[in-house]
């Protein structure tokens, strides 16, 4: 029976294995990312629906504005101002504070932020869309076959409170 030498063969199957396995660990890597930041962001929304609630009815009428809007022009329901509630909450939820400058999570803005209100109802909802990217890159090639594969996606979050209570 004759010996074959095996010198070189393991670090030989590691080259060959160690672009899958540097794969399977960046994607895993994102998923988790993914994972964290939409969670992240429904708390973030959630948030700023309580806040909101609070302040969206800032007078004992009980009831909200009109216009739901920061800057009321509607003549006598003006009374009914929020008095910056919309800004106040979208800083919140954007920023984690009034008035904040650095987003809590990468490109988000406040005007991915919707905010409507039912006066009928009292509820208010805040809306978020957002366009999540990951960290490496956005897009896959297609090795010439064609265009590749758009990586991003977009979350998409709503919660709703009824206001005043």
């Amino acid at each position: 029976m004759r010996m074959v030498k095996q010198k070189g063969v393991a670090a030989i199957e590691f080259t060959i294995m160690l672009p899958v396995l540097l794969l399977m660990l960046f994607a895993t890597a994102e998923i988790g990312r993914a994972i964290y930041q939409y969670s992240h962001l429904t708390r973030m929304v959630r948030d700023a629906s309580r806040y909101l609630s609070v302040t969206a009815i800032p007078d004992t009428s009980g009831s909200l504005a009109a216009s739901f809007d920061d800057n009321c022009d509607l003549g006598d329901d003006c009374n009914l101002d929020c008095k910056n509630c919309i800004s106040e909450t979208k800083d919140l939820l954007v920023y984690g504070k009034v008035g904040g400058t650095v987003p809590l999570l990468y490109g988000l803005s406040t005007s991915d932020v919707i905010i409507s209100g039912s006066p009928a109802t009292s509820i208010v909802t805040v809306s978020v869309d957002y366009n999540w990217h990951p960290l490496f890159s956005d897009r896959i090639s297609g090795f010439g076959i064609g265009d590749g594969i758009d990586l991003s996606f977009n979350f998409s979050v709503s919660h709703a409170m009824r206001a005043g209570l």
